[in-house]
């Protein structure tokens, strides 16, 4: 039975990190929908303000009573306060995307060591098989020879 080489020996280690590196990608992607998704919602708050900000001026121009003007007040003030939070959870995704982002830069660094190193185990496997291969004519030469 011939020994496995060291190369083949590290093929395992190869899949393992492909499937760390695959699965770091995935996360990351799902870490960048996320992202998106709550900045999407921010700017909907953000707009939603805005409009409600717009149409207490036209309110405001057109007259409005001391109640109506606190209930807008209040309305603006919560959505305010929604803002932020949601300015919060942007920031966390963002922070979540940049651990993520880490991550698979890692498991990328070491999938591309790991591809190093077997193509360097293949290198020398094959400069072996040559030396041995040119070791056997030369006897098979030499043999020749001597008859």
């Amino acid at each position: 039975m011939t020994e496995q080489k060291r190369s083949e020996r590290l093929r395992p280690v190869a899949r393992l990190a492909e499937e760390e590196e695959h699965s770091a990608a995935r996360e990351l992607g799902e870490r960048r929908q996320l992202l998106q998704q709550h900045q999407r919602q921010l700017e909907e708050l953000e707009s939603y303000r805005s409009e409600y900000l717009e149409r207490l001026q036209q309110a405001a121009h057109q007259g409005i009573g001391a109640v109506q003007l606190r209930h807008y007040q209040s309305f603006v003030a919560k959505l305010s306060e929604a803002i932020a939070q949601q300015q919060r959870v942007v920031q966390a995704a963002q922070q979540e995307v940049t651990r993520a982002s880490q991550q698979w830069q890692h498991t990328h660094t070491r999938v591309k060591m790991v591809d190093t190193v077997i193509t360097s185990c293949q290198a020398e496997e094959l400069q072996g098989e040559l030396r041995t291969e040119q070791k056997e004519t030369d006897e098979r030469a030499l043999r020749g020879f001597r008859r």
